[in-house]
């Protein structure tokens, strides 16, 4: 783990926030702001609709963010933002770690749309075994936006080759930490480091 990339209590407590009870506001504020019309049957669907894109676009961003420190935490180099699969097959992070890009590629990549590529390489503990195991991924995140849910794409490396491609999706409400450790069967937590304060998550 690399503790220099622990985020802040403060700001990882705020996207578990956003990312709980974004959705249940927006209907909240739907019904407060709504009540009078639905006393008289009407139900104001189309306010509804509205309040919970707004609840479910930023439910999404916080399950984004927040996986991307969780994979943050275990690179030794920052992200890469990306909005096509030509930006990911060309990016300095692969050619830095001597990963071939061609390889990804025949794997499949994420189609265009706002995503982080990261290169995880760490030990961790495996939840099977108890034991370390090491972690040597490119991974690329992605927010679906108009669902309150993040795709993960985790490409396994050996060799300087990514040989197996594992997609699955972090969807509310479900902890996103809890989601990657269990599909990754390595324990996945954000420790704060002396001077932010707090216990790991």
């Amino acid at each position: 783990m690399y503790i220099e990339h622990a985020p802040s209590p403060v700001t990882f407590g705020a996207l578990l926030v956003v990312y709980y009870f974004s959705i249940p506001l927006a209907i909240i504020a739907w019904y407060w702001r709504s009540y009078n019309y639905i006393r008289k049957g009407r139900f104001m669907l189309r306010r509804l609709f509205l309040y919970l894109l707004i609840g479910v676009l930023l439910t999404s961003l916080a399950s984004y963010k927040m996986v991307s420190i969780y994979f943050y935490i275990h690179s030794p180099a920052d992200g890469e933002t990306c909005m096509s699969p030509s930006c990911i097959s060309s990016s300095p992070l692969l050619k830095e770690y001597h990963v071939k890009a061609s390889s990804l590629k025949s794997l499949g990549v994420p189609s265009a749309g706002p995503m982080t590529l990261y290169w995880v390489y760490d030990t961790g503990i495996n939840t099977t075994l108890e034991l370390p195991t090491l972690m040597k991924y490119v991974v690329v995140v992605r927010p679906l936006l108009l669902v309150p849910s993040t795709e993960v794409s985790v490409y396994y490396v050996s060799g300087g080759r990514a040989v197996l491609r594992k997609k699955f999706y972090v969807t509310w409400p479900f902890m996103p930490g809890g989601v990657l450790t269990r599909e990754l069967g390595v324990r996945f937590t954000v420790l704060m480091p002396p001077g932010k304060g707090g216990p790991g998550v």
